[in-house]
């Protein structure tokens, strides 16, 4: 049946904004997309979580907050992880292409900011004193341990079972826990209390993201826990892991330990649950990025108003 020549002129100018306005839509998508590719693989997204991190430790702690020791945190942790995807290129290849293309096709800026950004930290550590400047400097150390076979005889670390999750978890609780304790007299279960939990929740993360690198880490000969055990294996053991949170709240609750910050830790447990779970069935890198490493996002704003109130 034939249309009125109005009709279809009308029906053509809707054909045409429908086209440009999912072209638009798309456009923005990739758009937002890039911008979160480029955060996570230049290691600053990760790094400001690290800020969120150490920032959440000294409202456990109760210590005042110290800027200048989070913007430290900030260029430590991008520094070190900014090392560590320049030397994991290969395995990034096979686990993050995106990000591997990104890094070499900008490699000396990436370099320069490293470099720049832990000099920086060094600074202002020694600003502090040398046990603040021991706890910037505890991760490139234990990276470099990690990384580096001392003789023919003895393996590297890198190639024991499990070590690269624990030396990674090590790396992220040693700052976490210490650092907004310098100068002050903290008490010992406080402190064991804190240790563990951002132990226990560094370590559920790296193995995690192990989860998803498995193919390279194959390849690369790196033995980590989904490499050895398997997937089901992994997650099992993962949700066990973040179930023992719930005896470390337990035990805060019946101290009277944390007692403004309850609710944003069992919510940390709850998070905890909810994406070990939903990346046991779903592989995606950028998904797991920003919603694995950004979990101290929510937790300081819960946190934020559960001490305003």
């Amino acid at each position: 049946m034939a249309q009125l020549p109005g009709v279809t002129s009308y029906l053509n100018i809707i054909g045409t904004r429908l086209r440009n306005s999912n072209f638009k839509f798309f456009k923005r998508f990739f758009r937002i997309k890039r911008f979160f590719i480029i955060l996570t693989s230049s290691s600053v997204f990760i790094a400001i979580n690290g800020c969120l991190k150490t920032s959440f430790s000294f409202y456990l702690y109760g210590t005042p907050l110290s800027y200048s020791l989070i913007l430290s945190t900030f260029l430590v942790i991008y520094s070190v992880y900014g090392i560590n995807k320049i030397t994991d290129a290969e395995a990034d290849q096979l686990n993050a292409p995106e990000r591997s293309d990104l890094i070499s096709s900008h490699e000396k800026l990436f370099k320069y900011t490293i470099v720049s950004a832990y000099v920086l930290a060094v600074i202002i550590g020694l600003l502090y004193g040398w046990k603040v400047l021991l706890i910037f400097l505890f991760p490139l150390l234990a990276g470099m341990i990690y990384s580096i076979k001392i003789t023919p005889r003895i393996p590297r670390l890198k190639d024991i079972f499990a070590v690269k999750s624990l030396i990674v978890a090590l790396s992220w609780t040693v700052g976490n826990t210490f650092l907004p304790i310098v100068g002050y007299d903290i008490n010992t279960m406080v402190i064991l209390l804190i240790f563990y939990l951002f132990f226990i929740k560094s370590f559920i993360n790296t193995v995690l993201f192990d989860l998803m690198d498995v193919e390279g880490d194959r390849e690369t000969g790196t033995r980590t826990i989904p490499v050895v055990m398997g997937k089901l294996h992994t997650i099992k053991l993962l949700l066990v892991l973040n179930s023992t949170l719930l005896i470390m709240v337990h035990i805060s609750m019946v101290y009277g330990l944390f007692q403004i910050l309850i609710i944003p830790l069992i919510f940390c447990i709850i998070y905890g649950y909810s994406y070990i779970l939903y990346f046991s069935r779903n592989k995606n890198r950028l998904q797991m990025d920003i919603l694995v490493d950004g979990e101290w996002i929510l937790i300081v704003f819960i946190s934020l108003l559960q001490i305003k109130i």
